[in-house]
C-alpha cells in the first residue's frame, strides 16, 4: 500500500493545532483529514476483498464479521467496506481515486446504492460510463454526484425499454405500506409510513396545508409546534376536518421531455429533487393544473401561467351518461373511481372535448402511460386497444350503456373501489 502523499498528510496533521489556526489554515487541515480519510477507506476496501478471499478458501469468517471483530465497526460499516469494494470492482479508476482522496467513500456509497439492483444489461451501460462517473464524482458534491448518476441511469433504463424508466416507481409503491404498533414503554401508539415519492408528496402536501391553518389560527398560539405537526397530521386524513382540500402534487419538466418523451437533457422531478419518470409526469397531466414557466437560457423565470386543462363537470355528466366503469373491456372499476384521459395527449396537442376523453381506472390509466399501450377512438366511440409492439389486442364499442357497448364488454357491476386488474 503506497502513500507518500497521506504520509505528508498525516505529519502535517500530528503538527498543526486546529484551536489557533485561521480559516485558511484550517481548510488546508481540513483537505489533509480527507486524503487520510480517503487512505483509510481504501484501505478497508481492500481489508474486506482479502478477507472474502480467505473466507472463500475456509480460511476465515465472512468480511462483516472480521471488520467488525478486529476493526471494531459496526455492521453497517462493515457492510458498506464490502459495498465499496463491489463498486471499485465494477468501476475502472473508483479505488486509485478514493485512495488519494479525489473522491470520498460517500460517493461510493451512492454509486453503490443505486446500482444495487440494476437489470443485467442495464449494469452493463452503467459500467461502460466508469470514466464519466469517475469525473463527476472528482468534481461534484455528494448531493450533486446522487442526482447526476440517477439521470443517467434512468436515461440508460429508457433507452432500454420503455416501460423500464418507471419500473423504480413501480417496486417503490408496491412497498409502500403501513405499520402500526403499540411501544410497551411508554404506551404510545406508533405509525410507520412507508411511502412512494408521489404519494409521499401528496400526504406532505395536505400536511402542510393543515400546519398553515393552524398556525394562522391565534388559538394555536401558544401550542407548541410538534403539538401542531400532530394536529396538522390528523387533520390532513380526517374527512372532516376544517379547510381540507385536493393534495397538489408539483412536477418540474421540461416541454420537451412532457411531450416527447426523455432526451439527454431530460429534468422532469419533484420539487424536492426526486426524479420522476416522464411516463409518471405525462399521466399525472391527464388530471392537473399545468402552470407554464417560461425559463431564459441563464436560469432565470420570465414568465408564468396557468391553465386548467381538465374535464369539466358537464363533460363529466356526458361521459358517466355514457360509462357505467373503465373503458378497459375486462374492467369492473366504477365510473366514479376513474381518471379521465386524453385519448391525444394533451402534452401532444389533444384538446379537452368530448371525443378526445375516456374513463380508464388507475390500473389501465398507468397502462396507457407507462406501460407502453396506446389507445385511438373513432368519433362513434370505437376504441382500439393497441399492445406495445403495435399489434390490436381489441377494437370495438367503448361506451357500456349502450346495446352494442354492453354486447363488447359484458355485464359490469355499476360501481366498484379501484382494485388490481391488469391486462
Amino acid at each position: 500500500m503506497h502513500g507518500t502523499g497521506v504520509l505528508e498528510s498525516l505529519q502535517a496533521l500530528l503538527a498543526a493545532d486546529p484551536d489557533v489556526v485561521d480559516r485558511a489554515e484550517l481548510g488546508v487541515l481540513i483537505r489533509h483529514g480527507s486524503a487520510v480519510r480517503g487512505f483509510l477507506d481504501a484501505a478497508d476496501v481492500r481489508f474486506s476483498r482479502r478477507s472474502r478471499q480467505l473466507a472463500d478458501a475456509g480460511r476465515s469468517e465472512s468480511p462483516t464479521a472480521v471488520l467488525m471483530d478486529e476493526g471494531r465497526r459496526s455492521g453497517k460499516e462493515a457492510r458498506a467496506a464490502q459495498d465499496r469494494d463491489r463498486v471499485c470492482e465494477q468501476f475502472d479508476g473508483f479505488e486509485d481515486a478514493l485512495a488519494a482522496g479525489d473522491v470520498s467513500g460517500d460517493h461510493l456509497d451512492v454509486l453503490a446504492r443505486l446500482t444495487r439492483n440494476l437489470a443485467d444489461d442495464v449494469a452493463a451501460d452503467v459500467r461502460a460510463q466508469a470514466a464519466d462517473l469517475l469525473a463527476s464524482a472528482s468534481n461534484d458534491y455528494v448531493s450533486q454526484f446522487e442526482r447526476a448518476t440517477k439521470d443517467r441511469i434512468a436515461c440508460i433504463r429508457s433507452r432500454h425499454s420503455a416501460e423500464a424508466e418507471s419500473a423504480e416507481l413501480d417496486r417503490q409503491r408496491a412497498e409502500s405500506k403501513v405499520k402500526r404498533w403499540t411501544d410497551r414503554a411508554s404506551g404510545m401508539k406508533m405509525t410507520l409510513l412507508s411511502l412512494d415519492p408521489l404519494r409521499d408528496s401528496a400526504f406532505h402536501t395536505a400536511v402542510e396545508a393543515q400546519l398553515a391553518r393552524l398556525r394562522h389560527d391565534p388559538a394555536n398560539a401558544k401550542l407548541p409546534f410538534a403539538q401542531l405537526q400532530v394536529e396538522a397530521v390528523v387533520g390532513a386524513v380526517s374527512s372532516d376536518a376544517p379547510g381540507r382540500r385536493i393534495p397538489e402534487i408539483t412536477v418540474h419538466v421540461d416541454h420537451e421531455s412532457l411531450c416527447h418523451g426523455r432526451h439527454d437533457h431530460t429534468l422532469c422531478e419533484m420539487s424536492d429533487g426526486t426524479p420522476l419518470p416522464v411516463g409518471t409526469a405525462q399521466r399525472l397531466c391527464c388530471e392537473a393544473i399545468i402552470s407554464a414557466v417560461v425559463v431564459d437560457p441563464d436560469g432565470t423565470v420570465r414568465e408564468l401561467c396557468a391553465e386548467q386543462r381538465t374535464a369539466n363537470r358537464q363533460q363529466r355528466r356526458a361521459l358517466r351518461a355514457m360509462y357505467r366503469a373503465c373503458a378497459h373491456p375486462h374492467c369492473e372499476v366504477g365510473f366514479d373511481h376513474c381518471r379521465i384521459h386524453h385519448i391525444r395527449w394533451w402534452s401532444q396537442g389533444g384538446k379537452t372535448v368530448l371525443t378526445n376523453l375516456i374513463p380508464l381506472c388507475e390500473t389501465h390509466h398507468h397502462l396507457v402511460h407507462e406501460g407502453g399501450w396506446q389507445l385511438s377512438m373513432t368519433p362513434d366511440r370505437i376504441t382500439s386497444w393497441i399492445r406495445p409492439d403495435g399489434s390490436i389486442w381489441c377494437r370495438g364499442p367503448s361506451n357500456d350503456r349502450t346495446e352494442a357497448g354492453r354486447r363488447a364488454t359484458g355485464p359490469r357491476p355499476r360501481a366498484r373501489p379501484p382494485d388490481r386488474l391488469l391486462v
